[in-house]
């Protein structure tokens, strides 16, 4: 079979009946997304690779419910 090389692109957070995500860009920035604080626009959290394991379980007092991949 052919091997298939997959990328973190999202990190879905929830608590409280609401959700937040993390929104990780192909140049490996993090973007922080709450529609109910940051409104329309997200806020830079800083280059994935320097995030870890135990960083991205929680966010903003969030556990971490998803995560989306995409085909490198």
């Amino acid at each position: 079979g052919e091997t298939a090389v997959l990328d973190v692109r999202g990190l879905i957070y929830h608590r409280d009946f609401h959700f937040t995500s993390r929104i990780i860009g192909t140049d490996g920035m993090v973007w922080y997304y709450d529609g109910m604080t940051t409104g329309s626009s997200c806020e830079n959290e800083g280059d994935f690779d320097k995030f870890s394991s135990r960083k991205l379980l929680r966010c903003k007092g969030k556990k971490l419910i998803l995560v989306v991949y995409a085909r490198v």
